[in-house]
């Protein structure tokens, strides 16, 4: 697939003003929903003068871009390390079910619907992220599964992410029945594929903080 390029910023680019103008970008969108974002309210929410947004950025789509750029790579970074871990199963599972800003990714999602550029980028970015996943956790999966017509890593890093996904959303609207004992399960299964083991001595097992 074709990455889209966001045209050329008009700003310096180690300048610390297009990092204020992503971050009252994203603070709108948490706080107001994404259709909030124009160049009025985000340069108000910097305490800088409209005309500045372009001259950083020559549309709010290049902003939009550039933030959701910044985001998705902390998100990477995320997972990466902890497919480092020495469980990275479990490390993967807790740093999933504790969403970087859910309401934050919920309006991204929401933007994707009606956002040629930021759809293309979601797509790109989850078929990019679910392949280093699977590389990173296929082995280990491969060997603890009795049929891998059923345990297939595609299968279980599908799981995790979903139900992960699900619990940090609900919980941001406030709903949280069931998570407790959603955690309880989806740990026991990862037991079952992971068990704690002479590599997982230097990671002791973390039970994970439950909200009921």
């Amino acid at each position: 697939m074709r990455r889209t390029v966001a045209k050329r910023r008009m700003g310096p680019p180690d300048a610390a003003t297009p990092a204020a103008l992503m971050d009252a970008t994203e603070a709108v969108m948490r706080e107001e929903g994404y259709a909030a974002v124009t160049s009025r309210r985000v340069a108000e929410r910097a305490g800088i003068n409209q005309q500045t947004v372009y001259y950083y950025f020559q549309t709010m789509d290049d902003l939009l871009l550039a933030a959701y750029r910044r985001r998705t790579q902390r998100v990477l970074d995320r997972v990466q390390q902890a497919l480092s871990a020495a469980r990275p199963l479990h490390s993967f599972w807790h740093t999933s079910s504790d969403p970087m800003d859910a309401a934050l990714t919920m309006e991204y999602l929401a933007l994707a619907n009606h956002n040629d550029l930021i759809r293309l980028e979601t797509i790109e970015f989850g078929e990019r992220l679910r392949r280093l996943e699977v590389d990173k956790l296929a082995e280990r999966i491969r060997q603890a599964s009795p049929d891998p017509q059923v345990v297939s890593p595609f299968a279980v890093i599908m799981a995790i992410t979903y139900v992960a996904h699900l619990l940090g959303f609900e919980a941001t609207l406030g709903l949280r029945g069931g998570h407790r004992e959603t955690r309880v399960l989806v740990e026991w299964c990862l037991r079952q594929i992971e068990p704690a083991g002479a590599r997982a001595k230097t990671m002791p097992e973390r039970t994970s903080q439950i909200q009921g």
